[in-house]
């Protein structure tokens, strides 16, 4: 009886904090059986079609809130990737999961004054620009995935902000606007280098009609010069310029975006579209580069079956320092259908083709594909090299919760 009433009392201790908390656990798991092939007529970077099992960007939050009263309230969240949990928890890059891998916060909302966080959370210019342009989202076939903008053709100024504080405003008639600002946590006494970021983004929703905007500055994106190709390291261009002879400080990326959706409710038809200008600036003090990307694609819903194609394209690096603009381009093809058994369970698939040009190394959003896959965690690996062609047909399941 003793043992009992010992076993009860711990476990209210644990049980108890929680039953006092307005605590929502949500998340999804989702995987996709994919078929993989890449082909490359500048290097010898191919292989033939490649099976494998994909985690298409599972994750576990918790989240919740606190009346303090007087319309404010304390927000939380803690969201965590579960990483390829089809191959134990390691991804291809040999990196393992862990806890609060995605956006986790803390902070205060009032109904008057907006909301303001602290921690680590996607940026403004991402979360308001997110209006529906990416219609696989959640899916190798995603256009803006969680990489940062580091393999995606569209989308490649989004982020998520370490050491960061974000504030949204509240909703005015359907238009909101927020900011979030990134601090740089090893700048050093006496050193110029800030790589701090500043992130901005509005969005009007009337009806069927959605509408962001977006404008996002990373200061400081060192970059190294070896001969006459290098370019910033905050952005990815060609993985095969690595050269760290000459440093430069002061070089910075920003980004701009306009994007849209317009849901045709007669037919069920949703029509989204994005544009993106990026610009970079130049070691070698002539011109600025630039580089555009935009999107356009179409959802057609039939009950709880939908069909789903996108072209997106990566347009020129005006002002290269090496090769032609053109070498620098992108694009990318995506056929997608889902089906939903019920609210939270969903069947789908899905097949994509990237195109890059000489220069450009765009890739899979979610779960990309390597040459040489690392086999522990920390353990080498090979990324494709620039120039590849990309296909991927894969067919899975999502269930959300």
């Amino acid at each position: 009886m003793n043992k009992k009433i010992l076993a009860v009392a711990i476990a209210g201790t644990f049980v108890a904090p929680f039953a006092m908390a307005d605590v929502t656990i949500y998340g999804l798991i989702s995987a996709a059986v994919q078929s993989a092939s890449t082909s490359n007529s500048y290097t010898t970077d191919n292989y033939p079609s490649r099976g494998r099992v994909s985690d298409q960007n599972s994750r576990i939050g918790f989240k919740g809130t606190e009346d303090l009263g007087n319309g404010t309230s304390t927000v939380w969240q803690v969201e965590s990737s579960l990483k390829s949990f089809e191959q134990g928890g390691t991804n291809d890059q040999g990196q393992a999961a862990t806890f609060a891998t995605r956006n986790s916060f803390l902070g205060l909302k009032d109904n008057t004054f907006g909301q303001v966080v602290m921690g680590y959370y996607d940026s403004a210019y991402k979360r308001y620009t997110n209006v529906g342009a990416d219609l696989m989202a959640d899916t190798s076939a995603s256009t803006m995935g969680d990489n940062s903008g580091v393999y995606n053709i569209v989308g490649r100024g989004d982020s998520r902000l370490k050491n960061s504080i974000h504030y949204d405003s509240p909703l005015w008639n359907g238009f909101q606007a927020g900011a979030s600002y990134g601090f740089d946590e090893y700048i050093t006494t006496g050193s110029s280098k800030d790589a701090a970021r500043m992130s901005l983004g509005a969005s009007y929703t009337n009806g069927p009609l959605k509408i962001g905007a977006g404008y996002d500055r990373l200061n400081d994106s060192t970059a190294t010069l070896a001969g006459s190709s290098s370019f910033p390291s905050g952005f990815v261009f060609n993985s095969t310029q690595t050269s760290t002879s000459t440093t430069y400080v002061g070089q910075h990326s920003t980004y701009a975006q306009l994007a849209g959706s317009y849901l045709i409710t007669q037919t069920n038809t949703l029509l989204t579209a994005m544009f993106e200008r990026a610009t970079y600036t130049s070691v070698k003090g002539g011109s600025d580069m630039t580089q555009n990307d935009w999107s356009l694609g179409v959802a057609q819903t039939f009950g709880n079956f939908a069909v789903k194609l996108s072209y997106n394209k990566l347009g020129d690096l005006n002002n290269a320092y090496s090769g032609n603009p053109s070498d620098y381009d992108a694009n990318e093809w995506v056929l997608g259908t889902t089906y939903n058994l019920s609210k939270q369970t969903q069947l789908l698939a899905y097949a994509t083709r990237i195109d890059n040009s000489k220069y450009q190394n765009a890739n899979l959003t979610i779960d990309p594909l390597e040459a040489s896959p690392a086999s522990s965690v920390g353990g080498s690996y090979t990324n494709l090299n620039s120039g590849s062609v990309i296909k991927v047909f894969g067919v899975g399941m999502k269930y959300t919760f």
